[in-house]
């Protein structure tokens, strides 16, 4: 089992869809202008897009507000402090905080309109945090 596999498997509320191909993956980085990182493009083939313990991880996904691609760009739009390399790996509709990650794997938070401040090494250490409330 993967690290990223491990990460997931003990939380709750578990939910994935479809596994993405390489070529979406390239696609997805070419429309955005961007890399993914290695932990991402694993997720992105394993998963195609993950909700759990109350988050919702973009991906490759026909869901708008899941897909990374729409994701991105959209939040490109909203906050002038952010653009390439960051791609968007979660909105959480609270206070306007995305979370973002850069092709180095290193994760990412802004505040509305805010700077990206780092908040993690690596997506495995973002999802290790989710608390499932037990």
């Amino acid at each position: 089992m993967s690290a990223l596999s491990e990460a997931f498997s003990n939380k709750t509320d578990f939910y994935a869809e479809k596994s993405a191909s390489m070529d979406q993956i390239r696609h997805a980085e070419k429309e955005i202008g961007v890399v993914f990182s290695k932990d991402y493009k694993e997720y992105l083939q394993l998963y195609g897009s993950v909700s759990c313990v109350g988050h919702e991880l973009t991906g490759i996904s026909e869901d708008t507000n899941l897909d990374v691609v729409n994701a991105t760009l959209s939040n490109y739009k909203k906050n002038q402090n952010i653009s390439a390399p960051f791609y968007v790996i979660e909105e959480t509709h609270m206070d306007g905080i995305v979370i973002w990650q850069t092709k180095t794997g290193e994760v990412f938070q802004s505040e509305y309109k805010g700077k990206p401040i780092k908040i993690y090494d690596s997506l495995i250490d973002y999802i290790s945090s989710f608390d499932n409330g037990i």
